[in-house]
């Protein structure tokens, strides 16, 4: 059994996909807070494990890897049940692509939202990027609510990592203010049968 240690910061979306990835397969890793409001991410200790000063990074015997995406492949391989991609490899696909999609585009959306409101000095927030970011929020809210028609999860009948990052996403935006449209239903009801897992207590552990 390898030896895992997790270095995260409990509001990063991106931390919190590897806690609840992990927690959906029951591993286990020994915890390590890296503040970044503190900066701690800068530190050279840090950057020798991960040297794009970001967070979550897993340890695996002494071997960092980075970036959640190639976490929670790698957990994928490791502990493969419960599976957390589809056996069909275009709905494998499509799972990989939604998960893309919300790391790539929708979470950055809400990281501009958070910046400008709650981060940077009022004199130096930006309202015009507020606005664009609560569009794309809006508009990939939409988007998931269409991909969730007719299924319990966005992979079909199981949690998927597309899952994952999207309860992160969201739970993200509800940090900024930005609550789910009563109008997307299908997003609304994911979102709560996603906060009744087991699993999302590692959003905050």
């Amino acid at each position: 059994m390898a030896n895992l240690k997790l270095y995260h910061f409990m509001f990063s979306p991106f931390a919190r996909k590897a806690r609840v990835a992990m927690a959906e397969k029951g591993v286990n890793a020994e915890k390590v807070v890296v503040d970044l409001m503190k900066g701690e991410q800068r530190k050279p200790e840090y950057l020798t494990l991960n040297p794009h000063g970001r967070v979550p990074t897993l340890v695996v015997d002494g071997t960092p890897i980075y970036e959640s995406t190639a976490i929670m492949e790698y957990l994928e391989e490791t502990h493969p049940n419960p599976p957390l991609l589809p056996k069909d490899p275009v709905a494998r696909a499509r799972v990989r692509m939604t998960e893309e999609v919300i790391d790539a585009v929708f979470i950055p959306a809400v990281g501009q939202v958070f910046q400008n409101t709650m981060l940077k000095p009022e004199a130096e927030r930006d309202p015009k990027a507020v606005e664009a970011g609560k569009k794309s929020i809006a508009y990939h809210n939409e988007w998931l609510d269409k991909e969730l028609a007719g299924k319990q999860f966005l992979g079909g009948d199981q949690v998927t990592t597309a899952d994952i990052g999207a309860l992160c996403a969201v739970e993200f935006q509800n940090m900024v203010g930005v609550a789910i449209d009563p109008k997307h239903k299908n997003l609304a009801a994911w979102h709560q049968r996603m906060k009744a897992r087991p699993s999302a207590k590692a959003l905050n552990e």
